[in-house]
């Protein structure tokens, strides 16, 4: 099969200022692909003649030829193409986020993560005591959103609230929430499934959840919940994909806090002696050590954000 021919893009029209045409003045006028000498014999200035306001007399033709020609037919100096005029792009605000969450890592360290992978400028709104969320700022966001809730995310006149709600919404406009359709559905799938094993932390981290009658106990509850393997879906979702992020070649929303979970258990793991933590999910670790040496988030894991306590000491957490 031949090559198709590209087609050229076609040209605008070009505008043409008459305003120097006058009657009798000598020119030249197009005629079945030849220009000859003509005469001006009448310029009209009629809406019907827009396009053809000139009536030319070919030199040496009688009057029956005349004919009412455009600018692109006519050749004079006293013609003028009218240029357009240069509509200056405008530059895009820059994005800037402005984020609330507790002064710990929980689940604030997903979007800080984010923030500093793609560079972007946002604002850390942390909270080491209930009254200046409660007292303060949460009366602030109701008035944007009555779901308000810790963590929020403003952008603008957008204000969202919910975890998974602003890890789409930053997919979006970030470009972190993979691509094509079944990309983002599997990134979606991803950040539901880690969330289940976020809950799962937080039924060991705060005696509100699960009420441990000593150290002892509670250390017991880690080491069941460990050998239960929480992370076998996501061990078999790497073996399935063979890719080196979950959803593709590039990280996405879910690899930020499926790495933020592989990290606060493997931290908890050392803590109560479990030596084996990553024995069975080594495709698991080899992404953990991949996004753990991604340049970008160099500048996050040597920052005090990434020595903040895992969770919240003032609701008593276990696990700190």
């Amino acid at each position: 099969m031949a090559p198709k021919k590209q087609q050229k893009k076609k040209e605008a029209p070009k505008k043409y200022d008459y305003s120097d045409i006058e009657k009798g003045m000598k020119l030249q006028a197009e005629s079945e692909g030849t220009y000859y000498a003509a005469e001006v014999v009448q310029v009209s200035t009629s809406k019907s003649r827009t396009k053809a306001p000139i009536k030319v007399n070919f030199r040496g033709y009688g009057s029956a030829y005349d004919e009412w020609v455009g600018g692109d037919r006519l050749r004079s100096k006293a013609l003028k193409v009218v240029q357009p005029e240069k509509t200056e792009k405008t530059a895009k605000t820059p994005l800037e986020f402005n984020f609330g969450y507790w002064k710990i890592r929980g689940l604030g360290a997903v979007f800080r993560m984010i923030f500093e992978y793609k560079e972007v400028k946002y604002t850390d709104n942390t909270y080491e005591t209930a009254d200046p969320w409660f007292k303060e700022d949460k009366p602030k966001i109701l008035e944007k959103n009555v779901l308000a809730n810790l963590p929020y995310l403003e952008c603008g006149s957008d204000c969202v609230c919910q975890t998974n709600a602003i890890l789409n919404y930053l997919g979006n406009k970030l470009r972190l929430n993979g691509g094509g359709y079944k990309a983002r559905m599997k990134n979606d799938e991803l950040l539901c499934e880690i969330y289940d094993v976020r809950n799962n932390m937080i039924e060991l981290a705060y005696p509100f959840k699960k009420v441990y009658r000593d150290k002892a106990e509670q250390e017991e509850g880690v080491k069941k919940s460990l050998a239960s393997n929480p992370f076998k879906k996501f061990e078999d979702t790497l073996e399935k994909s063979g890719t080196d992020y979950f959803v593709g070649k590039y990280p996405c929303t879910s690899d930020f806090h499926i790495w933020e979970m592989l990290d606060q258990y493997s931290i908890v793991a050392g803590r109560t002696g479990v030596t084996d933590f990553w024995d069975s999910i080594p495709k698991c670790k080899a992404f953990y050590d991949r996004f753990r040496a991604l340049p970008s988030l160099s500048k996050y894991f040597e920052s005090e954000a990434y020595k903040y306590p895992i969770n919240n000491p003032i609701a008593n957490a276990y696990i700190q």
